[in-house]
């Protein structure tokens, strides 16, 4: 029996150990704060691999915060977090959008898959801003009344994905609502001149899309 009970002990102890799950993303996670009277402070750390850095801050609603991600490692980005865990930007190295809510927000910064693969160092340095309420640029204005459609239909978004009704004519515009890729019924409010942007009217939210992503209805 004693020597059973030997032979058992020595398989466990030469037994391989479980592997890891693959793919499995590890955070570091840093609760940032500005000192009293501060509005602009600059982080700096160093993504690895699968390693990525996480930064809680703390701010209200109405606020306006600018980031900008300075690294030579151009696959290095950032994705921010609301406090109900919604995203509001994605794969940026640069944003600047008004807040909705109060409460801590997330910045994670973390290389693209395949880049984290090859598990080289990603050093970078995080500018952050934050403006008080009425700081910043304001809303866009109205466009100017102009002939077209009543309505518009969202064409050429891939199943999968949607359309993002946002504060502002620009891809960094704070992201308002997700509208369907076949959604329909979108009531038109007026275009720029080169009608890259429209604004529309969606189910009670009025916002701008990008104008490729709509045909008259």
């Amino acid at each position: 029996m004693r020597r059973k009970s030997l032979l058992l002990a020595l398989m466990l102890a030469l037994a391989p150990a479980a592997p890891h799950a693959a793919g499995a993303q590890e955070q570091r996670i840093e609760t940032l704060r500005m000192r009293p009277g501060a509005t602009q402070t600059t982080v700096r750390g160093i993504v690895f691999g699968r390693i990525s850095a996480s930064y809680r801050l703390e701010a209200r609603g109405g606020q306006r915060m600018s980031l900008n991600l300075n690294s030579r490692n151009t696959f290095l980005y950032f994705n921010v977090l609301d406090p109900r865990g919604r995203t509001i930007a994605r794969e940026q190295t640069q944003w600047d959008g008004r807040l909705p809510v109060s409460g801590v927000y997330s910045i994670q910064i973390y290389l693209v898959r395949a880049e984290a693969r090859r598990n080289r160092p990603a050093p970078f340095s995080l500018d952050v801003r934050i403006a008080g309420r009425g700081d910043g640029p304001g809303p866009a204005p109205d466009p100017e009344p102009a002939p077209g459609p009543r309505s518009w239909r969202v064409v050429g978004v891939a199943t999968d994905d949607v359309l993002n009704l946002r504060e502002n004519p620009s891809p960094r515009g704070f992201v308002l609502d997700e509208i369907p890729f076949d959604a329909t019924g979108l009531r038109n409010l007026g275009c720029q001149d080169d009608r890259n942007w429209c604004k529309v009217r969606y189910r009670g939210q009025e916002g701008w899309v990008n104008g490729r992503f709509l045909r008259p209805e």
